[in-house]
């Protein structure tokens, strides 16, 4: 008996239901590069599509999740920014949003055990929420 995960059946199941209702939303996240430096800036793009239809874009959520060392001490780190609130999404049309955000000085770094990920939600409306996520490598 073959197994498999409960996060690929939702996806699963979630591109079916979004596929009844009028096209399958798409979520993609690009980094100019998944290396990059403690203090330094991550540059990367959230790409939302919608094949077959006008959507509503409630909003984008990015978000950066990590840890940083503190008074000798990791700490969870986390930023979010919700953009592109009320905004309309044209079928078959890429909607582009750039990515900036600051990698702190303090981060715990990859190589020492740290873990960094950057991530994107989309709240559209008719649809499952697509999601998607980036590994991040922070070094010295």
């Amino acid at each position: 008996m073959s197994k498999f995960k409960l996060s690929d059946t939702m996806q699963f199941l979630s591109g079916r239901f979004n596929a009844i209702v009028g096209g399958e939303v798409t979520l993609t996240l690009e980094a100019d590069s998944q290396d990059v430096k403690a203090g330094e800036e991550l540059r990367a793009f959230a790409k939302l599509r919608s094949p077959e239809k006008d959507r509503q874009i409630d909003y984008l959520l990015i978000s950066l999740k990590g840890q940083v060392q503190r008074e000798g001490k990791w700490r969870d780190f986390a930023q979010s920014a919700e953009v592109a609130q009320a905004t309309t999404l044209p079928a078959d049309h890429e909607f582009v949003v750039p990515i900036v955000i600051l990698i702190p000085s303090d981060a715990v770094l990859t190589e020492d055990g740290g873990s960094w990920s950057l991530s994107a939600r989309a709240f559209v409306d008719k649809t499952i929420d697509p999601r998607a996520e980036l590994a991040i490598k922070v070094g010295a």
